[in-house]
Formats: structure tokens, sequence, C-alpha cells
């Protein structure tokens, strides 16, 4: 089971951020973009006279903190690094799909525990070294080591063996059978990366179309065209990363051409000044970031499956996402974004309807109201969502007392203790219904059925399988009211017009530069 990793939003920000894990630090579970981009996977803009050897300036909210690919501190470690500068046996692509990457195809034995993968050939890594089964061994043991923080280190944990039989195969045995087995592979700590090559917290020599060129700490990152790569060659010779500290600076270089994009936009209030001008373009995608209100199943009113229900039904998600989106995004009907293998429309359990809620309430004993804390932290947009619930539960008779508090006190307090009764969470992650499977999550959700699907799940002997039984699982917690899923953030991004070939979705932490061009 993934380790948990929910994410959140930064004050006055609305970004892409992880919770750090509860061990050593903050940890990314980020995930790889397809080596083989096609044309629903990026962008068009302009198109023609492409210049091979342009550079492309990216403007990011999120800094790297660490180039240590165990050690990963935030969301813009994944984003710089991973599929750029190092590359994994396989990789999710933009539409949620696991893919070949350095391992060009593999064999897995009738029980499933045992997987043989063959290394692509002519693979070197970025000072000329070829890449031998021995590097990807390493690197293997390094992610589950006592030096790791990865996100997926638990979950690889399931590696009994990992061995190379020959320079070009790679054998790992494990524990169990595991359908997720391939999809944990596409993460940044099992990422390739050649050891010895210096301080691995300012140096990575991956196998990756880039090399990291140089890191002005507080400033930029520049990765530089790798002419040794084994793989189809940028479209670009240099890509640099700025990083700033608020969406007006990062918008007002964009707007002054210091900017060729943005990797995200964090409010659609800014796209007024790039729609309807010729010299950008405005796309927008889908996202894994779903905006959550949870709730302590396991304490009074909540562990009532009717009150649940009853919120649920009092709250509007359609018009808190266009308060917060605008007419972009799209509501939810439980953990499942449509990006994931399992995803099902299910936005017509417990649809908006007060008077329903209302009778909901008066058959668990609270015909006269109900009040209850929401705790979360606050930001532009789960400030509006807050308001939003505040207004709308207030209708059906329910009051909630909004308290915003630090992230350091709702992890301690929500994540670590339980010790609340409802909060407001962004949830980054790819795949994460599974938590849903685990009682001791902070939401403390608590069905047998369930935990027994979703364990069933990562056993099965087929992917079909187990698509089939989380299927059941994201049913089941959306009848049970198990949180109030409200919607998917869009991922919107904002460039030049001169620039094409960017990926059009936010599916994953990695943001995929190669296929980016620009014209002369």
């Amino acid at each position: 089971m993934p380790s948990p990793t929910p994410g959140r939003t930064t004050p006055g920000r609305h970004l892409r951020r992880r919770l750090g894990l509860l061990t050593a630090g903050a940890a990314i579970g980020a995930l790889l973009l397809s080596a083989c981009s096609n044309a629903g996977d990026t962008a068009s803009g302009g198109a023609g006279g492409a210049d091979p050897d342009a550079t492309i300036t990216i403007g990011s909210l999120n800094e790297p903190t660490t180039l240590n690919t165990v050690k990963g501190g935030n969301t813009g470690h994944a984003q710089v690094l991973l599929r750029n500068v190092v590359e994994g046996l396989t990789v999710l692509t933009d539409d949620g799909k696991v893919e070949p990457l350095l391992a060009k195809s593999w064999d897995v034995s009738p029980e499933g525990t045992t997987y043989t993968f063959h290394l692509q050939p002519g693979v070197t890594f970025s000072d000329g070294t070829p890449l031998k089964a021995a590097d990807v061994v390493a690197t293997l043991k390094r992610v589950t080591s006592d030096e790791s923080t990865s996100a997926r280190k638990k979950d690889l944990s399931i590696m009994k063996t990992i061995e190379a039989p020959d320079d070009s195969t790679v054998k790992i045995g494990l524990s169990q059978r595991s359908q997720s087995f391939l999809f944990y592979l596409t993460t940044t700590g099992a990422a390739v990366t050649k050891a010895g090559a210096g301080n691995p917290e300012t140096t990575v020599v991956g196998t990756g179309p880039y090399t990291v060129g140089g890191w002005k700490q507080g400033d930029s990152i520049t990765l530089t065209r790798n002419d040794k790569y084994w793989g189809t060659a940028p479209k670009n010779k240099e890509v640099v990363y700025r990083f700033f500290k608020d969406t007006t600076a990062e918008n007002n270089a964009l707007l002054a051409g210091q900017l060729d994009l943005v990797t995200q936009v964090t409010s659609p209030d800014v796209l007024a000044q790039f729609e309807n001008r010729p010299e950008f373009t405005v796309v927008e995608g889908t996202s894994t970031t779903k905006e959550l209100f949870n709730f302590n199943d396991a304490v009074a009113p909540f562990n009532n499956v009717d009150v649940r229900k009853a919120i649920r039904q009092a709250t509007d998600r359609k018009a808190l996402l266009n308060a917060v989106w605008a007419e972009r995004g799209q509501i939810l009907g439980s953990m499942v974004p449509p990006t994931d293998p399992w995803f099902e429309d299910l936005t017509s359990i417990d649809d908006h309807n007060v008077e329903s809620a209302k009778a909901l309430l008066a058959k668990a004993g609270y015909a006269n109201g109900l009040t209850f804390t929401v705790d979360y932290v606050p930001s532009d947009s789960i400030n509006i969502v807050a308001q939003g619930l505040k207004s709308q539960l207030a209708q059906a008779g329910i009051t909630i007392n909004l308290n915003p508090i630090d992230d350091a006190t709702w992890t301690d307090k929500v994540y670590k203790n339980h010790n609340f009764q409802a909060t407001i969470m962004t949830h980054v992650n790819q795949r994460d219904l599974i938590w849903y499977g685990d009682p001791d999550f902070y939401w403390q959700y608590d069905n047998p059925q369930v935990q027994q699907w979703v364990k069933q799940s990562e056993t099965a002997a087929t992917e079909a399988e187990q698509t089939e039984l989380l299927k059941k699982a994201a049913r089941q917690i959306s009848e049970d009211a198990a949180s109030d899923w409200l919607f998917l953030d869009p991922a919107i991004k904002v460039a030049s017009s001169a620039v094409s070939g960017y990926q059009k979705n936010l599916t994953t932490d990695s943001f995929y530069v190669a296929p980016i061009s620009k014209q002369r």
C-alpha cells in the first residue's frame, strides 16, 4: 500500500505540494511521464521553423530542496529531475498508464512474484558510462535503504531479492504478488542514478535526455541537452527552470517575455491577462489534484453514515468548483480521477439535495441541527471552499466553525493524532483510493469489506481483476460517504505561442521537457 502522502496547498497559492512523511522529512511520491508522448499528451503552440538549439525558460513555484533522488523534499524535485535527468525501468504516461522505459520488456513468473527485466540496449549515463544491470540493482537497494526517505520506500520493500544475472538483465523477487509493483517503479527514488558521482545532494548523473548544467539556489536550475542520450533527442538545447515565490512575480515575468511558459496556473483570475492575446496560448488539461472535505469517521457524529451522507447532500460541489475555478475542473463522486484505471463516474451518489440532507439529519437524531469544527490550512482556494461550505451547510441546519491552522499544527493534530472533527485537504497522488483500506489513516474510515477488496486488489492475478475490485471499493466508499469529495483541479498552463510540445495534463509531478520546441 502506498505510503500516505496527501498533498496540501501553500498559503496564498494553489499549488501541488505533498505532505511530508512522518519519518525523516518530506519526500516525493511523484511519478513519471511517458517516454513517447503523443498528440493527446502535449499541447500545441506555434508550428514550423523550430530552433533545435533553443533555450526554453519555464516558470515554477516549486524549487527542489535537494538533487538526492531518494530524499526529494518537494514537488519541484521530481518536476525537474524525473524523466528529464533520471529515468526508471517503467514510466507513467500522462494518461495514467504504466509503460516500459529503461526496461525494454519484462517477464513475470506464473505465481507473479518474480520479475525479470530486460534492459534497453545501448543506454549510457550522461558521462558516457554504459548502463549495466548492476546500476539498477544498486539504485533499487538504495531506495529501500536506511538512507532513503522516499515516499515509495515502504511499497518497494516488497522486493525480497534484487539480482543482476548479466549486464542486461535485472531479476527481482517479491515477498508477495503485487499488481502495483510496476507502478511503484515509476517513482523518483526508483529512477536509476550512477553511484559515486559526487555529493548526492547537489550532483546527479542519470540516463535521461538532460544533465544538470547548474543550480543557482533560490533562483534557477539549468538543464543541458545530453548529446549521449540513448533515446530520441530533445527538441531544444537547454531548459531553464526559474523559481518564483509568488504567482504575481511569475506572471509578470511571463508578460515581460522572460518566460516561455509556466508549469501551472494557480488561479483563473490571472488568465484575463493572457486570454485573447495572440502571443500567448492558454491550455487546460486534467490533473490528479483532489480537493476533499474529510470527516473523522471514528468519532461522533461522523461515525453515523446518515450524518456523512447528509453533509455530502448539503454540499453543492459544482458551485464550489465554479467559485474556485470559474467553469474549469470537474466535480468528483469518489477518490478516483479519470486517469486512474478504476475510474467510474459516481457523481450521482449523494448529489446536492438540501431537503434530503435535512431528512437524513433528522433520522440520525439531529433534527434541530448539528455543529462541528473544521480545521484547515488556509490558502486562497481553500478559504473560498471553507466559506462556501459554511454557507451551503447552513441551509441544511449544519453549523461549522472554521479553524484555520498552520502546516505543523495540521500535521500534528489531524494527520498524526487524529484529534479533529473535519478538515479540508488537497490530495495530489495518483491511485490513492487504497488509503480507504487503511483504518489507521487520518480519516479513520473502517470498512472491513473495503479493506478486503483493497488487499485482494494488490495480490490479484490480473490487472483486470485489480481494476474490478477497486471499482467496488470506490463505489462502496462513496455509498458510505467516507469523505465529501469536492472537485478535481484543472491543469492550466499559459505559454508563449512560439513554443509547443509541452504536456497538457498534470497527472504526475514530473514536467517532461524534451518534446518542447520553440520557433526561431
